[in-house]
């Protein structure tokens, strides 16, 4: 087989039809706006316009609780945004809330070009932090409520790709813009600008993107999510197979209503709720724990006191690597699996922030060129890469489609709600730690490399295998109380596994909507039907959980 066919036999090149791809394009922020912080507070010519004096030096600084405060703000304003995101994306939907993003984007950017203090910028990045907050809760979900479970990793991870994608355009424009105006404003007011567009285009856009199925589903609009649904599918299925997996849908949605009724807050940590929302917290807060944060905000900074020559181009390639993490999260998230991906990804990170750590303490004045600048650098590479492919998009991912359908919104919104919590304490907590009076320096990485350690016996008992199942099929797992480990091998009996292999139509080669459905002796005989045993074709645990 040629390498060009394997590559048209991946399940995610099989199920990406020119619509959805549309589709998956144009539903994300792209993470320009949440990209250049970490290199625009390490350069002089911002200490210069917004700093305070430093005899000790003759320079202009931003003092540590001032960079605290800046990273702290804009951590704030995702936490709110995450706060709010729950209630908003249910009434409203998942499409209109891309609306609601736009539009806290673009206030919060204007601010930041017109008011001419250090404080106006941070009021504009909170404002612009809070869209970030509702699309991290809205634009993951959305993603996979819209994709099939074959490639619904794979898909979902578009969310973080362009966020990467995103960050590494914006640190070239502040690497690109203080080389063209190294004395000026312009050398950190270009990235301030530019970053308008992305917003501006989906403005455009807006009204060609359809609202998730399963949403109108919940709000009984039947028509309009058929209508979506068959949009969505166009090209990939016929409208009799786009029926039958809406009606499938319905069903498990009925059946899910009417034995697991859960609508409140309070629902998220009761039974097996309670069990989903643990998994996404804590995959969330262990993720930022074990130096996403950290390296966000503070990367720059980072490799400055540990002698790096170049830190911006450093912090480029650093984010480049990144990219390719994410890359290649395309094809291993729903071939390899997110359970070891995130263990032994983490198992890599935890050793490379202790040997970068480790190497900072051995040379404290400064690597400063040489064999060790050159093995500290390839460590934060290789962390860079693992950090994103195991962890950045994994994460992701588990927690768009860990939570069940009447609490998907109110999980997520949790999940990050707690996950911006800890980056907003890392941000406050890591200038006093890492410079006076902690004076750690770049041993900070002791700290964080831990909690990846942390991370790998999290991942092992509890975070289940989610890929190559419907959202439906993940229903029946954890109603039956499925331990994390047995996920991957459990042979499920409902509805959902019906859900799954007709939405996995083109991912399956040969399978044809007559023989998915043909398979009702395996898996019970389905009637339209609600609440009646196993004649609905799904196991219900009639305990309320």
């Amino acid at each position: 087989m040629s390498i060009l066919s394997a590559f048209n036999q991946l399940p995610m090149v099989r199920e990406l039809t020119p619509r959805l791809f549309f589709v998956y394009m144009f539903m994300s922020n792209f993470g320009f706006d949440n990209g250049w912080w970490a290199s625009v507070i390490a350069l002089q010519q911002f200490a210069d316009r917004f700093g305070v004096y430093d005899p000790s030096t003759g320079k202009k600084i931003l003092p540590s609780s001032w960079q605290s405060a800046g990273s702290g703000t804009g951590n704030a304003g995702l936490a709110i945004g995450c706060i709010i995101a729950g209630p908003i994306i249910s009434k409203i939907g998942r499409k209109y809330t891309v609306l609601v993003i736009i539009g806290f984007a673009l206030t919060g950017m204007l601010i930041q070009n017109v008011v001419p203090s250090f404080w106006g910028v941070m009021v504009g990045r909170m404002i612009n932090s809070i869209s970030m907050g509702l699309e991290a809760n809205n634009i993951p979900m959305f993603m996979a409520e819209l994709a099939p479970p074959a490639a619904r990793g794979s898909l979902v991870n578009f969310y973080q790709w362009w966020q990467l994608l995103g960050v590494l355009m914006s640190q070239s424009t502040v690497y690109k813009s203080n080389l063209n105006f190294p004395h000026g404003q312009w050398s950190y007011r270009t990235v301030m600008v530019v970053q308008m567009i992305i917003p501006l285009l989906l403005c455009g856009v807006f009204f060609i993107l359809p609202e998730s199925p399963r949403w109108l589903l919940s709000k009984g609009r039947r028509d309009r999510a058929l209508d979506a649904l068959i949009y969505l599918r166009k090209g990939a299925s016929t409208e009799k197979e786009v029926e039958e997996e809406l009606r499938l849908t319905e069903q498990a949605v009925e059946e899910q209503e009417r034995f697991h009724k859960a609508t409140t807050y309070m629902d998220c940590f009761k039974g097996s709720n309670g069990r989903r929302t643990m998994i996404a917290t804590g995959a969330q807060v262990l993720e930022q724990l074990s130096g996403n944060a950290f390296m966000s905000s503070y990367a720059v900074i980072f490799l400055k006191q540990v002698g790096i020559v170049n830190p911006l181009a450093a912090t480029m390639a650093r984010v480049g690597m990144s990219v390719a993490g994410a890359t290649i999260a395309f094809f291993a998230a729903d071939k390899i699996g997110r359970r070891p991906l995130m263990m032994v990804t983490a198992v890599i990170m935890w050793i490379g922030l202790w040997v970068s750590a480790g190497v900072s303490g051995y040379k404290p004045g400064g690597v400063h060129g040489g064999a060790a600048a050159q093995g500290l650098l390839a460590c934060q590479l290789i962390w860079s890469l693992c950090s994103t492919l195991g962890w950045g998009c994994c994460v992701w991912m588990i927690t768009a489609e860990v939570g069940t359908a009447q609490l998907r919104e109110k999980t997520v919104s949790i999940a990050t709600t707690f996950s911006f919590i800890a980056v907003l304490l890392v941000s406050y907590i890591s200038p006093f730690i890492q410079n006076s009076p902690g004076n750690l320096g770049a041993r900070i990485g002791f700290i964080y490399g831990s909690f990846s350690l942390v991370a790998v016996f999290f991942v092992y008992f509890f975070v289940p295998e989610l890929s190559n199942r419907s959202l439906e099929e993940l229903d029946e797992l954890f109603q039956n109380k499925v331990p994390a480990w047995r996920f991957k091998s459990y042979k499920a009996t409902g509805v959902g596994v019906k859900i799954t292999q007709i939405q996995n139509i083109n991912a399956d080669k040969g399978m044809t909507l007559i023989e998915a459905v043909s398979t009702d002796e395996e898996i019970g005989e389905s009637t339209s039907s609600v609440g009646e045993g196993d004649k609905s074709g799904v196991k219900v645990n009639t305990t309320k959980d």
